[in-house]
């Protein structure tokens, strides 16, 4: 596939200072990539590096996905959200799944995601159905489906009902930029969170597909134990607040 011609998936993947797990978590995206060619589902990926180490750097340039239909994007933000929204102006897919650069994925994720998208319309939002935590916290777990018996929307306010995962048309991350937090200095955080309330009070609707599973790594380091150490809180969402307003993304 030439880099110029369109897509139908973006695989947006942040990495920070993954070192060698980057490489699995590849590994498992590859999968991901090529279970969703055979029916027929176009891709491309969009690294975006945020002030990478060079271990992480040399793991990505070495990996053979570095040969293919990819952009990398080094940028210095230091900023979770940030990174996701400079990738997002990046992609050239009519979708974006937004990844995470050490966590793994069953096959038919981004697959399944496209089904259930053309399914559900242009306001889904799409997360993997089952969650299995691994590393240095073992559990697993069911996501919420909105349109769901077991959503409420007030348990948004004391918890966030998905993983970052998420899978939905580009115009839905453009309408709704991911918030810059950098929790140390501001003390807001849980990006993730916040855009979920954003975008369910913008009038998007999260929705799960079913069949697919994320396995989540669990760190005793990790940035969200580090914001919740800071006692950080989410910024006010248009969900809850009726004249918030969220920072231009940068």
């Amino acid at each position: 596939m030439n880099r110029d011609d369109a897509v139908d998936v973006s695989l947006l993947i942040t990495f920070h200072n993954e070192g060698v797990l980057a490489h699995s978590t590849l590994n498992s995206i590859e999968r991901c990539r090529k279970y969703a060619e055979t029916s027929g589902i176009t891709t491309e990926y969009v690294w975006v590096l945020d002030a990478v180490n060079d271990e992480t750097r040399e793991v990505l340039l070495a990996h053979p996905a570095a040969t293919g239909n990819v952009q990398i994007i080094e940028v210095s933000h230091r900023d979770l959200g940030a990174s996701r929204n400079s990738g997002i102006r990046a992609a050239r897919g009519m979708a974006v799944a937004i990844l995470d650069g050490d966590d793994y994925f069953s096959k038919n994720w981004i697959e399944r995601a496209w089904f259930y998208l053309k399914e559900y319309g242009d306001k889904a939002i799409l997360h993997p159905e089952f969650v299995v935590n691994f590393g240095a916290h073992l559990a697993y777990c069911w996501q919420i489906d909105q349109s769901g018996q077991y959503y409420e929307q007030d348990g948004l306010l004391v918890n966030n009902y998905w993983t970052s995962w998420t899978f939905a048309k580009r115009s839905v991350y453009l309408a709704c930029p991911y918030s810059v937090t950098r929790a140390l200095q501001t003390g807001f955080g849980y990006e993730d969170w916040h855009w979920n309330c954003q975008s369910i009070g913008a009038g998007y609707e999260h929705r799960l597909a079913w069949g697919a599973v994320g396995f989540y790594r669990r760190k005793k380091t990790s940035l969200v134990t580090s914001t919740t150490a800071s006692g950080a809180i989410v910024p006010p969402t248009r969900l809850f607040a009726r004249n918030a307003c969220t920072k231009e993304a940068r």
